[in-house]
C-alpha cells in the first residue's frame, strides 16, 4: 500500500472513531431521558390510581342539567 492510502484509511478510521463516540454519547443520554420519562409516567400513573374519581360524588344528580341550559 502506499502511504497515501495508508493516510486515507488512518482518517477514515479517526471519523469513524469519532462518529462512533459521539452515537454512542447521544445512545446513552436517549436511554438515560426515557429511563427517566418512564419514572415520571409511572408516577403519575400511580398518582391518578390514588385519586377519588371526580364524577363519584355527580351521582347522587345524574339528571340534573348542566347550568348553560
Amino acid at each position: 500500500m502506499s502511504d497515501q492510502a495508508v493516510q486515507d484509511l488512518q482518517v477514515k478510521v479517526a471519523f469513524l472513531e469519532d462518529a462512533l463516540t459521539k452515537l454512542s454519547d447521544e445512545f446513552y443520554a436517549q436511554q438515560k431521558e426515557l429511563a427517566d420519562l418512564k419514572l415520571k409516567y409511572a408516577k403519575m400513573l400511580s398518582r391518578l390510581r390514588d385519586q377519588p374519581a371526580e364524577d363519584e360524588g355527580i351521582g347522587s344528580m345524574p339528571h340534573e342539567r348542566p347550568p348553560h341550559y
